[in-house]
């Protein structure tokens, strides 16, 4: 019997460490016996005990002048990992509730997920009512509202949903198109975000494209890719992201990356972290040195999500300010500009003195389950925090047998389904309501407002707006930061006026100036183009003895050479042999290569085949390779009214083709040039004399041709 007891202890050991040493995330070590290390029970030995909300709450710190209040949790909410808000100042939450239920990561593709709308009823900052909008998705990752709708990202799709019936429950839904397909292997590192900025996009970290909504259809363009989980932006367009092991990233690309002074982005000036706890379960700590001598970790290894304090509630000592989400510390970074924008591209690292662990960052918890995965600031301009709360947070694609071991023995695998959503309040906080119409919106003094109305007229595509929206671009008394909303919702109802872009130019304040520069292609329907009759204007602000360097750097660039070069989608191109045997043709092409790249790329995409939703593919069509004439005319007057390629229908593509007449004969041509003969397409050269010919004879025409008149 002893014996038999034994070989039971044996086998169960065997199979403990085949287990182990079965995990995924062990594949990367080469030193395969560190994975055994027990180091973590010189500082964390014990069970980690569970806290209720108001436990918790209490267990944390945060900086001085700020107060942390509870304003949803368990059962209500259930592993959120995102918030936002609908215009009406409801909280939507969406959760993750499949995501690592044990140590093995069992069920992850059950379709469990849910997203909850959540209801202040008795407006004391608390949420009361909770009812699912959708509760069978696939690990949802986030959301944005369009119209009367909302976009919903679940692994392997974007879905458009509906509430047909007023009861705040999806009635009805169609999948628009794939999206976050790696998250059904790789749950960590997929798209998310749908993040709407100053320009009108839909930013999203771990891909590489933005979209937008454009007359109740979905517009997709290539991007820059960027971060990992969560976006944010501030009020001069920036994007914000991170990754795992870096606080925070940023950059200017709206507006041209024309900060910082060197590089295309700034980083976080430093991967330290300082928490008020052992941070002993996390994934790669048995290498030497990881864990300092007090239990704690020096670098940041789980960053997750980020939010930018810009014109909120916390005042411009805190503007531009950004909250980092560390969940492995349980703390909250914050970093703070060096001198307002765009006077510097360095940032301050906010750390306050602890008694006991001698610094903090600006929010520390000593409770192991607090996990602040994402956060968002809200309408009322306060900084909300996602709390996934639970012990385990490391996916099973690279968790290791030594965090594996640690999660079992202190049962950090335990308590799952729970969360909760915390707001950072400023003292002496004061509300601001919210405006009363959307036009109002874009001077509201908190940010999100002031994005939310932008969206609103933009995406539901209220032309009826464009009047009162134009005088609030033109007020020169009203809000700088007013003014440019204005102008780019203008831009992107396509209602943006040349005399309204001359005015902005010519402003006083810098911000304006320089969006009325960054528009001024917007003003003639080509948004990379920069038209050579604004180069004057360009000219006087260069000139200007009062223009910050940044400005001034802006308008001698685009006086010189117009906008950079904004195209992301790399493209091969491929001379035909024919093009190599006919030097003149040969240089027109090239030469209008550039052009297009410049002015025509950005919507009929580098390799010719068009966007969906957006404009028609080039790639042999008879409207390029046909009748020379028609061509010139479509370039010069534009087209308006549905039209067929090659005998078919074109569908889902908005019915203008914007006049290009502003641009020169030359340029003209040779775009037209070598759009007639690239991507297999062979047709005759167009000559600067063919366009002057056609100027001429339809001199008296203003307005853009149809199909029929052709």
């Amino acid at each position: 019997m002893y014996l038999s007891l034994i070989q039971r202890v044996l086998s169960l050991l065997v199979a403990s460490s085949t287990l182990l040493l079965a995990q995924q995330g062990d594949l990367k070590e080469k030193q395969q016996d560190l994975l055994s290390s027990l180091n973590w029970k010189r500082w964390s030995p014990e069970v980690v005990p569970l806290y209720t909300p108001e436990e918790s709450l209490s267990r944390m710190q945060v900086a001085p002048g700020f107060r942390v209040e509870l304003v949803a949790h368990e059962p209500m909410i259930k592993d959120p990992v995102f918030v936002d808000w609908d215009d009406q100042g409801r909280m939507w939450v969406g959760e993750l509730r499949t995501y690592m239920m044990d140590l093995d990561g069992s069920g992850e593709g059950e379709r469990l997920s849910r997203v909850m709308v959540l209801e202040d009823l008795d407006q004391d900052g608390v949420m009361d009512k909770a009812t699912p909008f959708v509760e069978d998705m696939d690990n949802v990752r986030s959301l944005s509202f369009v119209g009367d709708s909302v976009l919903i990202v679940e692994t392997g799709g974007l879905w458009l949903c509906r509430d047909k019936d007023g009861d705040l429950r999806c009635d009805e839904r169609t999948k628009l198109l794939d999206f976050a397909t790696a998250a059904s292997d790789n749950i960590e590192h997929a798209e998310n975000a749908l993040h709407f900025a100053l320009d009108n996009w839909m930013y999203n970290s771990k891909s590489s494209r933005k979209l937008a909504w454009r007359k109740g259809k979905l517009i997709e363009m290539p991007a820059k890719a960027r971060g990992q989980w969560g976006m944010g932006s501030d009020a001069y367009g920036r994007l914000y992201y991170n990754h795992n092991g870096q606080w925070f990233e940023t950059d200017w690309a709206t507006y041209d990356r024309q900060w910082p002074a060197k590089g295309d982005s700034v980083k976080a000036p430093t991967n330290r972290v300082f928490g008020i706890r052992p941070n002993t379960a996390l994934n790669r700590n048995y290498r030497p040195g990881r864990i300092l001598e007090d239990g704690r970790v020096a670098s940041v290894t789980s960053i997750s999500g980020l939010a930018v304090h810009s014109h909120g509630a916390y005042g411009p000592e805190w503007e531009g300010a950004i909250f980092s989400m560390s969940p492995g510390t349980n703390t909250v970074g914050a970093f703070l500009p060096e001198k307002p924008f765009p006077a510097s591209d360095k940032y301050l690292h906010k750390t306050y003195p602890d008694a006991i662990w001698k610094e903090r960052e600006f929010l520390a918890s000593t409770d192991e389950r607090f996990r602040p995965v994402n956060a968002s600031m809200g309408p009322d301009g306060c900084l909300y925090l996602v709390d996934f709360h639970r012990g385990v947070i490391q996916h099973k694609r690279f968790l290791t047998s030594y965090l594996r071991r640690q999660s079992a023995e202190r049962e950090l695998d335990k308590h799952i389904g729970l969360g909760r959503i915390y707001r950072i309040v400023p003292e002496n906080h004061k509300t601001v309501d919210p405006p009363k119409n959307p036009v109002v919106g874009l001077s509201h003094p908190h940010l999100w407002w002031r994005l939310r109305s932008q969206k609103q007229i933009v995406e539901g595509d209220r032309q009826d707006l464009a009047d009162p929206v134009r005088k609030l671009a033109e007020n020169p008394k009203a809000q700088p930061h007013a003014r440019v909303h204005a102008l780019w919702t203008l831009a992107g109802l396509g209602k943006l006026r040349e005399s309204t872009v001359r005015q902005a130019i010519r402003d006083g304040d810098w911000f304006v100036s320089l969006t009325g520069l960054r528009l001024a292609g917007e003003s003639k329907g080509v948004a990379d183009f920069f038209p050579d009759e604004f180069k004057p204007e360009a000219q006087k602000v260069e000139d200007r003895s009062d223009t910050p360097s940044i400005l001034a750097s802006y308008a001698g660039l685009l006086g010189k050479s117009g906008y950079p070069l904004r195209a992301v989608k790399t493209y091969k191109d491929q001379e035909a042999d024919w093009l190599k045997k006919d030097k003149k043709l040969l240089s027109a092409y090239r030469k209008g290569r550039e052009q297009y790249t410049i002015s025509c790329g950005a919507c009929h995409q580098a390799d010719g085949k068009g966007l969906s939703n957006m404009a028609p593919t080039l790639a042999k069509s008879d409207w390029v390779t046909g009748d020379a004439t028609r061509l010139i005319a479509v370039a010069v007057h534009g087209l308006m009214g549905p039209i067929k390629v090659n005998g078919k229908p074109v569908e889902g593509v908005p019915p203008v083709m914007p006049a290009h007449g502003f641009m020169k004969d030359d340029q003209l041509s040779s775009i037209l040039t070598y759009v007639r003969n690239a991507w297999g397409n062979r047709a005759d050269p167009i000559s600067d004399k063919d366009v002057a010919g056609y100027r001429k004879a339809e001199s008296a025409r203003v307005v853009p041709w149809t199909e029929a008149e052709f």
